[in-house]
């Protein structure tokens, strides 16, 4: 008798944790699951932004429908400061004019944008993020700002560019930056302290590195491989 009390005594146990168990899981993945959140301000042009703590203002999203789209320089008397991590990227846009004053562009802003070709970036640009332009397969020219100093690594991975002038006070290259652009013909690097990381020109194409003499450029041409000249 007391043998089957504790049998059923046991049985009841299991069957109270593996339904107190069900029902915490099915809560968890509740709770897990989160809605899109709405940029904090949106344009009419269906740019979003939200505030940064500066009070200046980072572009987070497109919804709207031009393939071509212009950013503005202010927007509810706040000043465009930087383009946010992810903020384009994957979308079908064609072209895109950035504002005078902005400063960065962050990570992953216009990657695997495919039927990306135009691209205006102002001088006040001084830093392009990690995989910022990363997949842009129709971008074949771009003309970076004279006040860049930072290309991050697989900047322009895999894009379609055919030919790049690194501006003299570009400090650093990142890794991959430039790698499997297999269009890219010329690579002029303008400044003589400039970083190359040893895989930047990793590139499947016949390019050819033009730099200062002795520079961390020419350094990563003669490893690469790349046909060089020194100026």
């Amino acid at each position: 008798m007391k043998k089957s009390l504790v049998i059923i005594l046991v049985i009841a146990i299991a069957i109270g944790l593996f339904v107190f168990g069900v029902h915490s899981c099915s809560s968890d993945n509740q709770v897990s699951v989160q809605a899109p959140t709405e940029p904090a301000l949106k344009d009419e042009y269906g740019v979003g932004y939200k505030v940064n703590s500066d009070n200046t203002l980072a572009v987070t999203s497109y919804s709207g429908k031009d393939m071509d789209v212009s950013i503005d320089t202010e927007f509810d008397n706040k000043t465009v400061k930087n383009i946010a991590q992810s903020a384009f990227k994957g979308m079908d846009i064609e072209s895109v004019t950035m504002p005078d004053g902005l400063k960065t562009i962050d990570g992953y802003a216009f990657a695997l944008c495919k039927k990306l070709n135009t691209v205006n970036i102002p001088d006040s640009v001084t830093s392009i993020g990690n995989n910022a332009f990363f997949g842009t397969f129709a971008l074949t020219e771009i003309e970076l700002p004279k006040n860049l100093e930072e290309i991050g690594i697989n900047a322009f991975n895999a894009s379609a560019i055919e030919e790049i002038i690194i501006p003299e006070k570009v400090k650093s290259v990142g890794d991959y930056a430039f790698a499997s652009c297999s269009n890219l013909k010329t690579i002029t690097v303008l400044g003589k302290n400039t970083k190359v990381a040893s895989t930047a020109f990793n590139t499947t194409a016949k390019t050819k590195v033009i730099a200062p003499k002795g520079s961390s450029a020419i350094k990563v041409a003669k490893k690469q491989k790349l046909s060089y000249t020194e100026k």
